[in-house]
């Protein structure tokens, strides 16, 4: 834990008091209403929450069960005070492979699985407060009316569950708390929305059958998992995609290694100037990194010669845009940024390339991509010049603002400078 950022260190301390205080105040109350379970029911119950556990898919170091359904089950067939009781030691049994490598409690921080512990526990006491709040009655093992209940218990762990999982990703990474909760959202939601139904069948199928029918219900659940891996492979792939285009793309250009990289950077920063949300901002961020890509589909020598490029020449450089445009158009999920690799050579006074837009018929994602992209040129050394200093490029883009450049972009620009020097 030592080599935590203090403010994690924090976060982490404040939610093992809050958990400890929560979980002292709910026993006092719960426990008058705690039964005991048979010991065969209680191991096995421990063993669907281990198995599940351990069937986790992990997503950019987030987590995604199907034990979820285990819970629900638990949570009407025994109570709140034994769901935690099975969730915590099921989590603890657990058997995850990460990396072609399974982990365990005993190769895990301390820290990390106490805080896994924690965000099991807070969700399930706050969800059975809500729980009874909304009518939930005492626990016998059956349904009852209590369906809609139940779906309150789930929605408040739900949201219990990923705002303590979303600060943590947000410390982490440095983003805010709501990007992370929103980044995180539709994963989270479909595991658990997913899951709560099957945890209402699976109660139900334990009261009837026992042992036995809680077996037919696994396989529906493992299946979902399933589906779960599949979403997470595409996501993925996804990343490794634009990684792979990118990085094909600096092999062809020596001059520009690195480019698209501050173009991306560039970019964001404008962005966050213009009050962009952060869904906004990491779409902007692809297309950036993408937005020269149509340089794979021009020859060597005319992608590096060291001199002046005749016209002939330059003609077939404004051509990158269009084929940047046809690599992509067929890729699943970067729809959105066709324009921006299709549009960023255009100019703000309509004289640009490839089909001379005018300002009005393009999107302010694409001069703020176009300004980046201007901006990185003029910050780097060619065999035909030497880079323009930050003064130099300033006046550059002000003499070119409402010409060349959308003067709602330069003037975020220059004003993030301004902030950057106080």
């Amino acid at each position: 834990m030592k080599k935590l950022p203090s403010n994690l260190k924090i976060y982490l301390i404040s939610t093992y008091l809050i958990t400890f205080i929560s979980f002292f105040i709910f026993f006092e109350t719960e426990h008058i209403v705690f039964f005991q379970i048979r010991l065969d029911i209680f191991i096995f119950f421990i063993f669907l929450t281990a198995l599940t556990e351990s069937l986790t898919v992990i997503f950019k170091k987030i987590s995604f069960s199907t034990s979820f359904a285990i819970t629900v089950s638990c949570f009407i067939l025994f109570g709140a005070l034994n769901t935690i009781i099975i969730s915590a030691l099921g989590f603890i049994f657990r058997l995850p492979k990460y990396n072609n490598k399974y982990t365990h409690i005993f190769n895990t921080p301390f820290y990390g699985t106490l805080f896994n512990l924690c965000s099991l526990v807070l969700p399930i006491i706050y969800g059975n407060y809500f729980y009874k709040l909304v009518g939930g009655t005492t626990y016998n093992g059956k349904l009852d009316n209590n369906i809609l209940q139940i779906i309150v218990f789930s929605i408040v762990f739900y949201v219990v569950n990923i705002f303590m999982i979303s600060i943590v990703y947000s410390i982490m990474n440095k983003k805010s708390i709501i990007y992370s909760f929103i980044s995180n959202f539709k994963l989270v939601l479909l595991n658990t929305f997913a899951m709560a139904p099957f945890g209402i069948i699976l109660a139900y199928v334990f009261n009837l059958y026992s042992f036995g029918g809680v077996i037919l219900v696994l396989v529906p659940i493992l299946l979902t998992r399933y589906t779960f891996t599949l979403y997470i492979q595409t996501k993925s792939q996804y990343v490794e995609t634009v990684d792979a285009l990118m990085l094909a793309m600096e092999a062809r250009d020596k001059y520009t290694e690195g480019h698209s990289q501050r173009v991306a950077e560039i970019s964001s920063s404008i962005a966050k100037e213009l009050k962009y949300s952060d869904w906004k901002i990491e779409r902007l961020n692809m297309a950036a990194l993408l937005h020269d890509v149509g340089k794979i589909g021009i020859d060597d020598q005319i992608l590096n010669k060291p001199g002046k490029l005749t016209n002939e020449e330059f003609d077939i450089i404004k051509t990158h845009p269009l084929i940047g445009y046809n690599i992509l158009k067929d890729i699943k999920n970067l729809e959105s940024i066709l324009p921006i690799v299709r549009y960023h050579h255009e100019r703000y006074d309509g004289k640009g390339y490839p089909e001379g837009k005018k300002a009005e018929e393009l999107s302010l994602d694409i001069f703020i991509v176009q300004l980046a992209d201007s901006i990185d040129a003029m910050a780097s050394d060619r065999l035909y010049r030497k880079a323009f200093n930050q003064d130099a490029i300033m006046e550059e883009l002000k003499k070119c603002s409402g010409a060349q450049f959308h003067p709602k972009v330069v003037e975020a620009y220059l004003k993030m400078l301004e902030k950057q020097k106080k």
